[in-house]
């Protein structure tokens, strides 16, 4: 679908037309208009002819380009660092689970173990253990 849009640069009005939004197009004209208008403004330029402007006006736009890109490619690679760094972590996480469910099944398995310990003891019948601290049987002993 072609767009027809009037826009506005360096005081003239121009049809372009495009694939592009009409949004977009007249904030391309927009940065275009303002770039002109910053060269045009600097006193050093006010001697140089069209030609030359022109060119300054494409160097600054250049200049903006590589400098948006090489912003992308740094914000583009501390991403891939990122996402390398949450993918090991995930791997540690699924690690870790792992090894959280295998001391878990090892924790029931011990309580299940210490139960039937604790049940092989008769509660009547408690082990007989000498005790330095047990009085001997009185029961037969003759009082003095």
């Amino acid at each position: 679908m072609d767009n027809k849009v009037n826009v506005v640069i360096g005081g003239e009005i121009i049809t372009v037309k495009s694939n592009e939004q009409p949004d977009y197009l007249q904030r391309l004209a927009r940065y275009a208009d303002e770039k002109i208008s910053d060269i045009k403004s600097k006193s050093v330029t006010a001697a140089i002819d069209d030609h030359v402007r022109t060119l300054l006006i494409a160097l600054n736009m250049a200049d903006d380009y590589h400098k948006a890109l090489d912003r992308f490619q740094r914000v583009d690679s501390l991403h891939k660092q990122l996402v390398g760094e949450m993918l090991k972590l995930q791997d540690e996480n699924i690690r870790l689970s792992a090894e959280m469910k295998n001391v878990q099944t090892e924790l029931t398995r011990t309580k299940r173990e210490l139960d039937e310990f604790i049940k092989s003891f008769d509660a009547d019948d408690p082990p007989q253990s000498e005790n330095i601290l047990t009085l001997p049987n009185t029961k037969n002993r003759k009082a003095i």
